[in-house]
């Protein structure tokens, strides 16, 4: 019996070793919980953006598709196609003696028009005369009125017709409407064409352009100015924009923009010939991952880590491009900023911030998961 006391302090002893770890392992499960959320981070970034050139080709400024102004049929033709002509330069000529014919026999009816046109004349002076004397009737005298208007009003016609027909025949020579090239021919010798069909289609001298497709997402940030290489001709030249059309096309779902070109020396630049704009790199401004961006009372805010804790910050989103949101805001550039589970986030919270090259690789969807 006399044992027993140090058997229970054995005892005690081992139950109170047993029991330590359990203490340990309680306050790390307590310390974990107090653990601050584990946040995705990326720096604001700036730097240079590198354009992707853009190809096209050479067009003219002002094209038109000339036509006579009368029908007929092609007689001859004065040009080529890639002939240079001047304003004024005959391009084709249409078989005139049908026309000539038409001027010959309205020129006719004009004689025989004026010819009844004076002897109604005629007619109705003899009618008042007899109508003052109490010998014709007033219907008689109001026939007479009646004939001799008719007669000066088919005059008239007549007259407008032969203006016409002498029009026609000046038109069937189709002259060049300004000094140029020209593109294409529509129609040929023999061939009948009707007023205004076009037959020659050509390209004026007054400037060149140089028209390429504008993807949608560069639309917004199209440069004023470019470098445009010319592969007939081997040179660069500075190009400036002149203008961007208002629709899309259906199909491409591009923007056909046109820069112009200077001149060259007095001569044109050869139409379709290929040209690529190049355009200078330039300085972006402040960019951030667009999961970075959140709302809040009515601002776009983002949170900003500083000494471990997220400070909401407000900015302007000035664009979206390529997975990031271009901003304006005093944040300097290389302040890390929270990219994603911002919206599980509150101003002035403890975090823990973490970055690699996850990132930028776009990891950290999964950042929620460790928010409280």
């Amino acid at each position: 019996m006399a044992k027993r006391p140090g058997f229970f302090l054995l005892l005690a002893g081992l139950v109170a070793a047993l029991a330590l770890p359990t203490g340990h392992a309680l306050a790390a499960s307590e310390s974990a919980d107090d653990d601050t959320p584990v946040v995705l981070v990326a720096p604001v970034a700036t730097g240079v953006v590198e354009r992707a050139p853009l190809v096209g080709e050479v067009a003219a400024e002002t094209t038109a598709s000339v036509g006579f102004q009368a029908a007929g049929r092609i007689s001859k033709r004065s040009v080529r196609r890639g002939q240079r002509v001047e304003a004024g330069e005959p391009l084709a000529r249409l078989d005139s003696r049908d026309l000539a014919a038409r001027v010959d026999s309205v020129e006719a009816e004009l004689a025989q028009a004026e010819s009844e046109a004076r002897l109604a004349g005629q007619e109705l002076a003899r009618t008042r005369e007899l109508r003052e004397r109490q010998v014709a009737s007033e219907q008689a005298l109001d026939q007479a009125i009646s004939r001799e208007r008719a007669a000066r009003a088919r005059v008239a016609n007549t007259r407008a017709r032969l203006v016409e027909a002498r029009n026609a025949l000046d038109y069937a020579t189709l002259a060049a409407p300004f000094a140029g090239v020209v593109v294409e021919l529509l129609a040929d010798v023999g061939d009948v064409v009707a007023t205004g069909q076009p037959v020659v289609r050509l390209a004026a001298n007054d400037g060149r352009l140089v028209e390429v497709a504008v993807p949608e997402r560069r639309l917004a940030g199209l440069p004023e100015t470019g470098m445009a290489r010319l592969e007939g001709d081997g040179v660069e030249l500075e190009a400036t924009l002149d203008s961007v059309s208002g629709a899309a096309d259906p199909v491409s779902r591009t923007f056909a923009a046109r820069y112009r070109l200077p001149a060259a020396d007095g001569r044109p630049w050869s139409l379709g010939q290929t040209a690529t704009l190049a355009f200078r790199a330039e300085t972006s401004p402040r960019r951030v991952p667009i999961g970075a961006v959140f709302a809040r009372d009515g601002d776009s805010r983002v949170f900003r880590v500083v000494d471990g804790r997220v400070e909401a910050v407000p900015v302007r989103v000035s664009r979206i491009e390529a997975g990031h949101a271009v901003i304006e805001s005093d944040l300097p550039a290389g302040a890390l900023v929270v990219i994603a589970g911002v919206n599980r986030l509150h101003d002035g919270q403890a975090v823990t911030p973490r970055r690699g090259d996850e990132v930028a690789a776009g990891a950290g969807d999964d950042v929620e998961e460790t928010a409280p």
